[in-house]
């Protein structure tokens, strides 16, 4: 678990100018008949994530934060050959394949499923600045500080704090509402964002006013 050194708390949860961004937190990667699952990653340390994203959550919606979902799709019409190629899914059967638009397996997991006021944005890269529109989005809410939960720390929650932080936003990962399938890589994730890239905190330090 990471924990030593942590973080001075810059921005709150309670700053006007902050949104609550949730990533990739749908069946195919939290749910055990999910995708990651079945290809072989283990997603049962993801409860205890779950419960302190939920926990968040619920104090973002309790105090009207602005709350975005960011979700994957992946197809034909999206996925490109070096992507496919890089990640040995050539003669990847359908049935494995991740986030499928209109699939049980891209829906949101039961636990995160948005509001009638919250936002919905799919991505197709492990970004979720990369081709959507989330920074016209935040510009157009005045938000500059965001704070990044969910799956895979060290895949779409590393690509979007870096990218969010080269677009002069103010990145925050509560390292406790993030999580791999590979703990080691978790850990190094966390490390090489703290300090450059994003402030490492844990989540009740967000909430304390």
């Amino acid at each position: 678990m990471y924990e030593e050194a942590e973080e001075k708390v810059r921005e709150s949860l309670f700053d006007r100018k902050t949104a609550l961004v949730l990533i990739d937190l749908q069946n195919d990667f939290c749910h055990l008949d999910g995708t990651a699952s079945k290809r072989g990653k283990s997603i049962t340390n993801f409860q205890d994530t779950f419960k302190s994203i939920v926990h968040l959550l619920n104090v973002a919606r309790r105090e009207n934060i602005p709350i975005i979902h960011t979700i994957s799709e992946h197809s034909v019409w999206s996925q490109s050959p070096s992507r496919k190629e890089r990640f040995g899914r050539q003669e990847q059967k359908n049935t494995l394949s991740y986030c499928q638009p209109g699939t049980w397996g891209a829906n949101i997991y039961h636990l995160f499923e948005p509001e009638p006021n919250e936002k919905v944005i799919i991505k197709h890269r492990y970004s979720a600045f990369l081709y959507t529109n989330l920074e016209l989005i935040l510009r157009a809410s005045q938000i500059e500080h965001i704070i990044l939960v969910g799956i895979y720390t060290n895949v779409c929650i590393d690509s979007t704090a870096r990218d969010g932080y080269m677009r002069d936003f103010c990145v925050t990962v509560p390292y406790d509402c993030v999580a791999s399938d590979d703990e080691e890589k978790h850990e190094y994730a966390l490390h090489l964002l703290k300090g450059t890239f994003a402030n490492i905190v844990h989540s009740s330090k967000l909430i304390e006013q």
